[in-house]
């Protein structure tokens, strides 16, 4: 259990074109549908395990501080993870039935209602991967180019950003 988030506090960017990715990656991180969806048509057991759910204050979205609820889960397919995912779910969200999922991915429930208006997506070269080394106990992420994407979904006043840190094992899967 983590005591607090990752930091995802990236360089976050607009355009792939303005990172080096590699060209292996560039369809998984420029892709607007489900990643979800994705990784269960590349596996045969998908999986969802949540590491932290808690509540937290921040600014997000405006200036001043709002409640919610920050959702760490791995993504795993045929038992190898994939991604890291961060989530930062609104009060207003959670009134909307984002919230309690357990392992049900968040991607099966903002991509069945077509209600969740979706921003464009940010990309972002992870800088520092030492807590995400030590979370997943692996030392060859710190050695290693490590990809996230980021966006945020809404419904009037309910928001969700979503952060995806994709591992070296998603090209496998994708």
């Amino acid at each position: 259990m983590l005591k607090h988030p990752l930091s995802i506090d990236f360089s976050w960017q607009s355009s792939l074109s303005e990172l080096s990715v590699p060209a292996a990656l560039k369809p998984v991180l420029s892709d607007t549908g489900s990643l979800t969806e994705r990784l269960k048509q590349k596996s045969t057991d998908f999986k969802v395990v949540v590491l932290n759910e808690q509540p937290i204050t921040a600014k997000l979205w405006g200036e001043t501080a709002h409640d919610y609820i920050c959702r760490e889960v791995l993504l795993y397919c045929d038992e190898v993870v994939q991604v890291y995912a961060q989530s930062w779910i609104s009060i207003p969200a959670c009134e909307r039935g984002v919230e309690q999922l357990g392992d049900t991915p968040l991607g099966e429930v903002l991509f069945q209602n077509e209600l969740w208006q979706r921003s464009e997506l940010e990309m972002a070269e992870v800088e520092s991967r030492e807590e995400l080394a030590q979370l997943l106990k692996r030392n060859d992420i710190t050695r290693m180019p490590i990809f996230a994407r980021r966006r945020i979904f809404s419904q009037s006043e309910a928001h969700v950003m979503v952060c995806e840190v994709f591992l070296p094992e998603v090209l496998d899967a994708a």
